[in-house]
């Protein structure tokens, strides 16, 4: 009896001792929290005047950390020396590391960087304002920052406001020279707002700052502005409660992000963002300056000198090698920003050239002719096992079609010097056609035509033996026998546009995959309708480009001469084209 009771209390024992070792969990299951922590209140309250000492305490609803707080946290007016930001439990402390300027009003834009600790849910676009001075200034401004050439938002870029109060450089010098006055940033929808601003007119200019300096120094850097001054207003959705106060800094406004115009905001020499809402078209200025982006071996016997503008007065001169016959061929790419070299092949294992621009040396490059090359024993068993070389082609006939309106064309990567069509022939149907006739399409032979009737009733066949075509370096083809039928018209769509602009300009109408390649493209000035036939099916997006100086393309923008980017607008909807369907749409701006 006495055994049992012991065993008895031994189990008892053992239950309590496993209950308290148990480590307690959260059920599992249940809904991610997503909820961003909230600001309980702030020390001093947020939107205070008469701020006195160098910190403030932002008291949150959870425990937070501070993410990238470097690059989320923006201060106006600018300070030369960034805050020391920290965290202690369920607050928030800022500690600045500069005298306040007195009569200021100051705000502190958090951006992304609070979020709680648990799953770093981010509180957006919380501002901290104060003023050193007897009242806290309340105006605001918004708007969004859009990209020039396709209108997608353009985000992390900084948005400054400029007072025309330096008495050395005018106003519309300030970006070049002085830092902001007031300085905002966008967020990933381009959208941006800059609050606790003094009644004033301001200069505003937007800039994708390479190197975190506040200032436009850098060739490089993208900007975008306003040909206006603008006012800001008073929102009253910003008026700050005593304590609590979580400001959403971003309101959406009604602004048309596929059609702007630049010009329908400039409206006044002073621009109200109250009713239009601000849109600043983002664009890279014009580099004049001549610069050698790249040289390369493309290939062998075949280099590409690449250049920031069209080399018209470039030099490219050989050092280590003196030729006393042709030796290469040069050639200008379309825009004439990219030359060419097709070489003979040299006894060199290294060629270098210095380039020259007018009197300026662009660049001493060193380009190894051989990307294979080896020493030694290695070199000896390479020359033993090589693999012959051969002159390499492609056509525009691609798996076995040839589209519509086209005829068959063959292009080498090198210039030809020699054709040898003997033994060459064209099937079309049951004919067979010795010695088919070609057309050349460049001087230097390297893309050739065959001038020959298409019928959607037969199947074609091209046939070159090898050695046909021989290149100027003695290499010649392997045998060439393409197979094809044109494509059945059934299997394309067309598209019938009608144009219907409200003023008669010089537009350009660009067909665009919904990766923006250009497909096609056409120019016109008033009323037109324009057929788009042979159509691969897909979904196409549309865009007209204002070409006000008539240039046939799209050109960024100067603020030097303060020249806007040239306007673009989207058809408003994407098109679908369906094999064997014929579609109608009307556009009118």
């Amino acid at each position: 009896m006495a055994k049992r009771i012991l065993t008895f209390i031994a189990i008892l024992w053992m239950a309590f001792y496993l209950s308290q070792c148990a480590h307690p969990v959260m059920p599992s299951g249940g809904e991610k929290d997503v909820t961003p922590p909230r600001i309980l209140y702030s020390t001093p309250p947020n939107g205070s005047a008469n701020f006195k000492g160098n910190r403030f305490t932002l008291n949150t609803s959870e425990y937070v950390v501070l993410k990238n707080v470097l690059e989320a946290a923006l201060i106006s007016p600018p300070m030369k020396k960034f805050p020391d930001f920290s965290t202690r439990g369920k607050s928030i402390q800022v500690k600045f590391n500069e005298d306040l300027k007195p009569n200021t009003t100051y705000s502190v834009y958090f951006g992304d960087a609070i979020a709680d600790l648990t799953e770093t849910n981010p509180l957006l676009n919380y501002s901290y304002i104060f003023s050193t001075g007897t009242y806290v200034d309340s105006l605001s401004l918004y708007g969004t920052v859009q990209n020039a050439q396709n209108l997608l938002p353009e985000e992390q870029v900084f948005v400054m406001l400029y007072k025309d109060d330096n008495d050395t450089i005018p106003l519309d010098s300030l970006p070049f020279f002085v830092p902001p006055y007031y300085v905002s940033k966008s967020d990933a929808s381009g959208k941006f707002s800059l609050n606790g601003l003094a009644e004033d007119r301001y200069l505003i200019f937007a800039l994708k700052d390479q190197n975190a300096n506040f200032i436009f120094d850098q060739p490089g850097e993208e900007i975008a502005f306003l040909d206006s001054l603008v006012h800001p207003f008073y929102d009253n959705t910003l008026a700050f409660k005593k304590d609590i106060i979580v400001i959403d800094s971003i309101i959406d406004l009604p602004i048309d992000t596929a059609q702007t115009r630049i010009d329908s905001i400039y409206q006044d020499s002073v621009n109200n963002a109250k009713y239009s809402g601000l849109t600043l078209m983002m664009f890279m200025q014009y580099d004049s300056t001549q610069r050698l982006l790249k040289a390369e071996l493309s290939r062998r016997n075949n280099i590409k000198f690449s250049f920031s503008q069209p080399a018209k007065g470039v030099d490219i001169i050989p050092l280590n090698f003196n030729p006393d016959t042709l030796w290469h061929l040069e050639v200008f790419s379309a825009k004439k920003d990219t030359v060419t070299w097709y070489l003979k092949t040299l006894p060199l294992d290294t060629l270098e050239v210095l380039i020259k621009n007018l009197e300026d040396t662009l660049g001493l490059v060193s380009l190894r002719l051989d990307p294979d090359k080896t020493t030694g024993r290695a070199r000896q068993n390479k020359k033993k096992n090589a693999v012959k070389e051969y002159l390499e082609w492609t056509s525009n006939i691609k798996a076995g079609n040839l589209m519509p309106n086209k005829k068959p064309e063959i292009s080498f990567l090198h210039p030809m010097v020699t054709c040898i069509a003997d033994s060459a022939y064209l099937v079309a149907g049951t004919d067979t056609i010795p010695n088919p006739p070609i057309i050349y399409l460049d001087s230097l032979h390297q893309s050739i035509r065959f001038p020959m009737e298409i019928s959607d009733e037969f199947r074609y066949k091209i046939y070159y033996p090898d050695s046909s075509f021989i290149d100027w370096n003695g290499f010649f083809n392997k045998e060439i026998s393409i197979s094809f039928a044109p494509r059945p018209l059934k299997e394309y769509g067309v598209f019938n546009f009608s144009l219907h602009p409200e003023t008669r300009l010089s537009y350009i109408l660009q067909m665009l995959t919904v990766k923006e390649v250009v497909v096609k493209q056409i120019e016109f000035t008033g009323d037109t309708t324009v057929v788009f036939e042979f159509l691969t099916p897909g979904k196409y997006l549309f865009k007209v480009i204002f070409d006000r100086n008539k240039n046939h393309q799209w050109d960024t923008g100067d603020y030097g001469t303060r020249r806007q980017p040239e306007e673009v607008i989207y058809f408003s909807k994407e098109i679908d084209i369906r094999a064997n369907w014929e579609i109608e749409e009307e556009w009118e701006w």
